[in-house]
Formats: structure tokens, C-alpha cells, sequence
């Protein structure tokens, strides 16, 4: 059974993290099959941060480079399913397991 300590040292950063003003955000720990859904996707950061530029552009601080930021955001993501969907396509997707580029 993976730990968590041994879980954020694969991972290369800790699961929790608390930012000023007491945010804090709970990122997933180990696979969704294997630990359950307990807390959240990279992917689902940047889609929160997607969803609060693109009210920027509604409003009054609509700007080119906030479109830019929306662009390179969405980019991001698809290059994160691109990921999920390689390890998908090697059988590793849900597991500890590395793949190949």
C-alpha cells in the first residue's frame, strides 16, 4: 500500500498545499481507482482558472492578454488528456506506473 509520504515523493510535491489568506488546495493522491476521489485534478485547476478569466472578458477587464491566458490554459489541459490518453492506450491510466512519450 502507498503512503502518502511515499505518494508526494513519486508525485515531486506535497498533496496539500496552503497558500496566505488560508486557501488551501487538496491535490489527488494516487490513483483515482486505487484511493478514491480525494482531492483535485491539475486539470480541474486549470478549468476554475479558464472559467475565471473567461468572466474577465465578460466584464469590464476584458484584455488580449487574458484571451492569450485562456489559450495557453486550454492548451495546457489538452496536452494533460493527450497524457491520460497515451497512458490509457499503454494500460498504465489509474495505476502507479510510468509511461512511455
Amino acid at each position: 500500500m502507498t503512503t502518502q509520504a511515499d505518494q508526494e515523493t513519486m508525485d515531486g510535491t506535497p498533496s496539500l498545499i496552503e497558500m496566505a489568506g488560508g486557501t488551501r488546495i487538496k491535490f489527488q493522491l494516487g490513483p483515482v481507482k486505487e484511493f478514491g476521489v480525494n482531492g483535485v485534478q491539475i486539470e480541474d485547476i486549470i478549468g476554475i482558472l479558464v472559467l475565471r478569466l473567461e468572466g474577465f472578458q465578460r466584464g469590464p477587464f476584458k484584455s488580449r492578454t487574458n484571451a492569450l491566458a485562456i489559450t495557453k490554459l486550454e492548451e495546457a489541459r489538452l496536452w494533460l488528456f493527450e497524457r491520460t490518453r497515451k497512458r490509457e492506450t499503454q494500460g498504465v491510466e489509474g495505476r502507479n506506473l510510468t509511461h512511455s512519450e
